[in-house]
């Protein structure tokens, strides 16, 4: 793998490294978080409207939108970036799923409307492809969408934590319109404003600070311009959003990790114990260089999940098991990296105002999105159960 960065992708990391150095540190974590507790308050609009101004929220979508057409390595270099920083708004969801999947709507549509306004900072966007309490599960979709005699379509179903769900202006709603469960042809992919009749939003509030929500959808009807898509053909298009996120999120939780690891080193080479530093003690020393070992396994695993989603193909099993190998590894490097931060730390880790345990916090949530770890281990198992018995 080719793991320099072009200069296009430099050019990107410069610009999310100065943004969060300079307006998104640590005590303006702390306050973010604490205005969201308290206030239940949403997206912190006057950021998003400076990550748009910085073209972060057209990464994904294509020049011919005004977008920069970018692709799974920048974006991984954007959420690279989010992640050290511990941002809670919602770029992931937006960026990385949300904005190729409007940039599927015809001109002048609704969706293409969206888009523009999610481009300008004025709006967000969520894809409430969660549903299943059976794990890892993008076509497992139960919420049905039936035809009305008008010709739009009504919408019965629930969806489950739905990232960004509860402040998203406009919500992506995957339906089943024939087919059966798991099945990749039958599902239509509806653009459903937050506010039309029959929808109810219950916000998540998530260990990171960010928000979530569950959606219950009771007889919401939708013109047929709110489909995105072609009907009963949004199965192929589901997949790879969700396998954006996915990548998305490995990159995210890197930088956790790596930022995890500089504050570690801080803290070894400042604390004393018997009159010398921690670093200079060799058990530490030896579980550091485990934790930097996880670290650049992450590393690769996330670059290569990126290159995979650029250049292979979704219908390919190998593909896809790169991509479970990849959040497998970066959800086992997470772990163990935030799990030993805080044991180095000591009680200091446990102590809200530091900032360790709230990259654990991230780490956890990382891990815990687009399937977990025994998640993305059954579809391995799953895959390689008949090649070991032709064996």
């Amino acid at each position: 793998m080719n793991l320099t960065l072009s200069d296009e992708q430099e050019m990107i990391r410069d610009s999310v490294h100065d943004y969060f150095t300079g307006a998104y540190d640590f005590e303006a974590h702390l306050a973010r978080v604490a205005a969201g507790r308290d206030n239940d308050n949403g997206i912190d609009r006057a950021r998003w409207q400076a990550m748009a101004e910085l073209g972060w929220l057209g990464l994904t979508a294509p020049e011919a939108a005004g977008g920069l057409g970018a692709g799974p390595e920048e974006t991984m270099v954007l959420m690279e970036g989010a992640g050290a920083a511990l941002c809670i708004e919602p770029l992931l969801p937006t960026v990385a799923l949300g904005v190729p999947l409007l940039a599927e709507g015809a001109k002048g549509s609704p969706a293409a409307d969206a888009l523009a306004r999610v481009m300008e900072g004025q709006a967000s966007v969520a894809v409430a492809w969660t549903e299943s309490a059976h794990g890892f599960a993008p076509l497992s979709i139960a919420t049905t969408a039936q035809a009305t005699t008008d010709g739009g379509y009504r919408l019965d179903g629930h969806k489950v934590l739905v990232e960004n769900g509860a402040d998203a202006e406009w919500i992506v709603i995957p339906a089943r319109t024939n087919g059966s469960d798991n099945a990749a042809d039958g599902i239509s992919l509806f653009l459903v404003p937050r506010d039309v009749a029959g929808l109810a939003i219950t916000p998540v509030r998530m260990l990171d600070g960010s928000r979530s929500a569950d959606l219950a959808l009771e007889q919401v009807e939708v013109p047929a311009t709110h489909l995105i898509g072609q009907p009963s053909q949004g199965g192929k298009l589901l997949t790879a959003a969700v396998y954006r996120g996915l990548a998305a999120s490995c990159a995210e939780a890197l930088g956790a990790m790596r930022r995890a690891l500089d504050i570690c080193k801080s803290y070894l080479h400042e604390r004393q114990q018997f009159g010398k530093p921690l670093a200079a003690f060799q058990a530490l020393q030896h579980r550091y260089v485990e934790m930097l070992i996880a670290e650049e396994r992450a590393r690769s695993l996330t670059m290569l999940a990126a290159i995979r989603l650029r250049t292979g193909d979704l219908d390919d099993p190998e593909t896809l098991r790169d991509l479970s190998l990849a959040k497998l590894g970066v959800g086992r490097s997470a772990r163990m990296i935030g799990g030993n931060a805080i044991q180095l730390h000591g009680g200091m880790g446990m102590a809200y105002e530091y900032p360790i345990g709230h990259y654990y916090r991230k780490l956890l949530c990382c891990d815990a999105a687009f399937g977990s770890q025994d998640d993305h281990l059954a579809l391995l198992a799953h895959q390689l159960a008949p090649q070991a018995q032709a064996a």
